[in-house]
């Protein structure tokens, strides 16, 4: 079977405009002003915040899941259960308590963005590790002390993703 040119050039036309112009889901982190970091990302994303607790002085480490153009809480890790740290296990999810870790999973809690607040090198030392072909660690309480940071999953085109592409 023989393809004609212009129906092969029809095709690969039709390809690529398809793959420009389909929505693909962006992970947004703006600080109120400007964007800091806008990539493309998969169906299932994770990424993790850290900090530590101003009372207790622990470590504390959210785990996050972009699923349906929502972000998901997927785990909250906590090494003690004291002053203002979580106790209760979420409706609609569990506690699992193992190692140095009571890991609170579930709860279905989602949101189109959140609100994140960053300290500074004495109170928070928060931390955001991007998954990726080399997980990322951006140290924001060196990089964004004391400010409030917009995290937020939006749909773009691919082609107007990968244009305005930038990483923190």
């Amino acid at each position: 079977m023989k393809i004609k040119p212009r129906t092969f050039a029809a095709t690969i036309f039709s390809l690529f405009l398809f793959m420009t112009c389909t929505p693909v889901s962006i992970l947004e982190i703006s600080d109120g002003e400007a964007v800091l970091h806008s990539s493309p990302i998969p169906v299932g994303y994770s990424f993790t915040t850290r900090y530590i607790h101003s009372v207790e002085r622990t470590p504390v480490e959210d785990d996050y899941r972009v699923v349906g153009g929502k972000i998901w809480a997927w785990e909250e890790r906590v090494v003690s259960q004291n002053a203002g740290l979580p106790i209760v296990i979420p409706r609609n999810g569990r506690l699992v308590v193992g190692g140095q870790w009571f890991r609170f999973r579930g709860g279905r809690s989602a949101w189109e963005r959140f609100y994140y607040r960053v300290g500074d090198e004495r109170f928070g030392r928060n931390i955001l590790i991007l998954p990726g072909r080399l997980q990322v660690i951006h140290e924001l309480f060196r990089i964004y002390p004391s400010r409030r940071l917009d995290f937020s999953v939006r749909a773009r085109p691919f082609w107007e993703a990968l244009s305005k592409e930038r990483h923190l």
